[in-house]
């Protein structure tokens, strides 16, 4: 009779690695499942609002520091700069959404390039971003009911015409976007620099990097970590379905649903976001749409980024899409 010891040494060795495993995924998802919500990203956000309002105000006739009320299924006052070259009413406006743990600051160079154009600029930061209050971020599930509020306030207090509206949007901002612009009229342009199109692939790699652990490794402790941040949402929103808030965000649906022309960006060195993570937002772009993929630049708002690798092609570029999609000045007396 053979000798059964070494493969019951083996069954209780895999035995153990399993439970070792399943245990280890368990708590690491117990410390790291608030980084997926957030507000704070890999590197702190450049506080330098002050300096981008004085610069501001040398291009343009009006810049305001506005508050204004967000969801009100979790109350939080939110921050934005607008400014326009004057006569705001005639004017179209440009709207720029940063990524996780980023800023209104960030947007500098491309909100006076659409000034120097005659656009308007919206420039918030986002629930959770300071100046804005707000704990957490949802990736689109409040964030896109902040923004229809914001454009309510900018209509009401600046004159602003929300039938004429453009998006850039960064990174997480990109998803923010998609979910915002769904199905909503007058949004012509939207422009989307390192996007991604699955939430759940991209909270693993998210995590992977700001650990280093490597991405197999963080399989389990991903579904449990987006498990416990999806309950923590539902608690703070009384909400009745667990994983109502983050399961209804799919950048792939909702991009197919906007109506404006739509413009994707990605860097082929983008290592916080890897092209790849793009590829089914590409597939289930609407014709008309325009993917540029960047040689040599890394991820928006990074010192690789497209507009500084091949910033003379990529001002042509961004401003060529929006002056014929969504012209500045309306033609309308």
């Amino acid at each position: 009779m053979r000798n059964k010891r070494p493969w019951r040494r083996i069954g209780v060795a895999l035995s153990a690695g399993g439970l070792a495993y399943v245990g280890g995924s368990y708590f690491a998802a117990r410390r790291l499942a608030n980084r997926l919500i957030s507000p704070h990203g890999l590197t702190p956000a450049k506080a330098e609002r002050e300096e981008l309002i004085g610069e501001l105000r040398r291009v343009a006739s009006v810049v305001i520091d506005h508050r204004y009320a967000g969801n009100p299924r979790s109350p939080a006052a939110l921050a934005v700069i607008f400014a326009s070259p004057g006569e705001a009413q005639k004017r179209s406006t440009i709207l720029f959404l940063h990524g996780k743990g980023g800023c209104s600051t960030e947007w500098r160079p491309d909100a006076l390039r659409a000034l120097g154009l005659g656009y308007n600029v919206l420039l918030p930061d986002l629930r959770g971003h300071s100046p804005s209050e707000g704990d957490f971020v949802t990736y689109g599930f409040l964030e896109k009911d902040d923004l229809a509020r914001l454009m309510d306030s900018a209509t009401e207090r600046f004159g602003v015409d929300t039938s004429r509206l453009g998006i850039h949007a960064c990174s997480a901002g990109c998803t923010v976007a998609l979910e915002f612009a769904a199905d909503r009229p007058g949004i012509a342009a939207v422009w989307l620099e390192s996007p991604y199109a699955d939430l759940k692939e991209m909270a693993r790699h998210y995590l992977s990097v700001s650990t280093g652990v490597p991405r197999w490794l963080l399989s389990m402790t991903t579904r449990l970590a987006i498990s416990r941040v999806a309950a923590r949402i539902r608690r703070e929103l009384h909400a009745v379905d667990p994983l109502a808030s983050l399961a209804r965000i799919d950048p792939v649906a909702a991009i197919s649903r906007v109506r404006g022309r739509l413009y994707l960006v990605h860097g082929n060195r983008d290592w916080l976001v890897p092209p790849r993570f793009a590829a089914r937002l590409e597939a289930a772009l609407p014709a008309g749409a325009i993917v540029w993929k960047v040689e040599g630049a890394g991820h928006c708002h990074h010192d690789d980024e497209a507009e500084k690798v091949a910033k003379k092609e990529y001002v042509e570029r961004w401003s060529r899409f929006f002056e014929t999609n969504l012209p500045p000045v309306s033609n309308a007396t």
